[in-house]
């Protein structure tokens, strides 16, 4: 069995973080070694505890971040395409994409509620921006002769979008949604840190409170895992649905 090199350098991470614990290097009361935070987090999957946490930290991401898709791709392809739409709404995004969701927070909290509603607005805020700008960029990038010759060939309006603006945009899209994704997650851990009482960014903190260092650690670890697992997925349907685009370093 080929063992993967990219999967190297965090085996050695680890290595050396259990190394340094043991062996005093890093203050063990601040810092918890690997193997102590694998204990925690199988004692966390075992009471129910972390998958409890996850499930509502990824109610709340998902819901956000479909929302983000559905306005990102819809709004980045028509400013693409239809210039009145880019005047209305160009000055916009620049003028809030700059805007921190998380001093937006206190805001939404006063417009939404304490409640879910808050903290799924800020993920769809937050991670919108990338997806607009993502699929405006690959819808102009779109070669004008496709346009013409679907033109020339009676397709629609709808059939234009359908044939021609979406597969061709395709990767620009991806590329956004993998980047809406990353700050979708980003933002949940902090918004539950400010305002909730249940979900992953939550026990982060009530961790940090109660010093549990385990506890903290294996929690950041999730929040790194779900990540990554949820990046290769993107990847891997991407390269389903767009077998013929191939990035080169990937």
């Amino acid at each position: 069995m080929r063992l993967n090199p990219k999967i190297l350098s965090p085996i050695a991470l680890v290595i050396l973080w259990e190394v340094a614990v043991r062996a005093n290097w890093l203050d063990p009361r601040l810092i918890a070694p690997p193997s102590l935070v694998a204990v925690e987090l199988w004692r966390l999957l075992r009471d129910g505890e972390l998958l409890a946490a996850l499930g509502v930290s990824l109610i709340r991401v998902v819901a956000g971040f479909l929302i983000a898709s559905v306005i990102g791709v819809v709004l980045g392809a028509l400013m693409a395409r239809v210039n009145t739409v880019e005047v209305i709404f160009d000055p916009l995004i620049e003028l809030f994409r700059p805007v921190s969701p998380l001093a937006l927070f206190p805001l939404f909290i006063l417009w939404f509620g304490i409640g879910e509603a808050s903290k799924i607005f800020i993920i769809a805020f937050a991670c919108s921006f990338p997806i607009i700008l993502n699929t405006y960029a690959g819808v102009r990038n779109i070669d004008a002769t496709f346009f013409r010759a679907s033109r020339s060939l009676g397709a629609s309006p709808w059939e234009l979008m359908r044939t021609v603006v979406l597969p061709g945009s395709l990767p620009h899209i991806f590329t956004g949604l993998r980047i809406g994704w990353g700050i979708a997650l980003i933002v949940i851990i902090a918004a539950e840190m400010i305002g909730a009482v249940r979900g992953i960014g939550y026990m982060v903190l009530d961790s940090q409170q109660t010093f549990r260092i385990p506890r903290l650690f294996g929690s950041i670890v999730v929040i790194g895992l779900l990540g990554f697992l949820t990046d290769l997925g993107f990847r891997a349907l991407r390269r389903r649905m767009l077998p013929w685009y191939r990035e080169s370093r990937e």
